[in-house]
């Protein structure tokens, strides 16, 4: 058995994001995970249901600029954009983010929306964002992936 608080502690914080981006560099093609969360058919009707929950408990508002902590390919961005949430893109895998800015690009927003998205690299230890400059944070599907909760 693994210990995670073991692992975190032998491996340390920038090979686990050396990790994350070896990882997202090796995806020859990134379409399936631009295309969460309807990728898998068996995988749908649970992200779906989990996105329901977690939109209604942000009681969101048009126009509130939202963290997507630990975006990966920003897919769920994409969505509060959709919604008109300004988003903040945030992830330390600076290639899933470049797979991000493609997804808006190969499929942008339909209507208004209110900003344009914003792509934010983490280096695993400060978010690079002035105080207060969200008003709402949201780790969806990435949160088992955070080494200190």
């Amino acid at each position: 058995m693994i210990d995670p608080k073991n692992f975190i502690e032998e491996v340390g914080i920038d090979e686990l994001l050396e990790t994350a981006e070896k990882y997202y560099k090796m995806v020859s093609d990134p379409t399936p995970l631009m295309s969460k969360p309807f990728t898998f058919m068996h995988e749908a009707p649970e992200m779906l249901q989990n996105m329901g929950y977690l939109l209604a408990g942000l009681k969101l508002g048009k126009t509130m600029r939202v963290l997507d902590f630990g975006a990966g390919t920003c897919w769920f961005s994409r969505y509060l954009n959709q919604l008109q949430c300004p988003t903040v893109s945030c992830d330390v895998s600076e290639t899933a983010l470049e797979i991000g800015k493609e997804l808006f690009a190969k499929y942008p927003i339909m209507g208004d929306y209110a900003a344009e998205p914003v792509f934010l690299h983490f280096d695993g230890h400060r978010i690079d964002l002035p105080d207060q400059s969200v008003d709402r944070i949201v780790c969806f599907d990435s949160f088992h992936h955070v080494p200190n909760t």
